[in-house]
């Protein structure tokens, strides 16, 4: 199951949030305790967390945190079934996922049209006519 560290906003901040997955061998106590303590002194915590490159890929980086910056933190655990089982119940994704669909969908059905259908008596493509306007008889 991956940890993850979830930063929200300070009041006057309340639409900032960011969620990271966090590498593997943290010890994830050890940070909590560093970002307790760095919060009264106004420093810099450093986490080693993980990025997404891309749908396969992720990359690890370290992410320089200042608590006292933040309103509010925490640490949290998921397994991999949660995280689908999130992913698959977001109201966002799933609009996203839809829109991207029917995009894809709309393209398709334009592409199409553009190519045109093979006429079944000439063997020409085109949209649809029965050959080129030079060979109707």
């Amino acid at each position: 199951m991956a940890w993850f560290l979830a930063l929200q906003g300070a009041a006057n901040m309340a639409h900032q949030s960011s969620v990271y997955e966090l590498q593997d061998s943290v010890d994830v106590e050890k940070i909590a305790q560093e970002m307790v303590s760095s919060a009264t002194l106004d420093r810099v915590v450093p986490v080693p967390v993980v990025v997404p490159q891309s749908t396969r890929r992720q990359q690890k980086v370290t992410l320089y945190v200042r608590p006292a910056a933040w309103g509010l933190w925490t640490f949290y655990q998921l397994s991999d079934e949660d995280r689908r089982q999130l992913a698959q119940e977001n109201p966002l994704l799933n609009a996203l996922n839809q829109a991207a669909q029917q995009q894809a969908q709309a393209a398709q059905t334009a592409q199409t049209a553009q190519t045109g259908r093979v006429n079944p008596l000439t063997g020409q493509v085109g949209p649809g006519s029965l050959g080129s306007p030079g060979t109707r008889r």
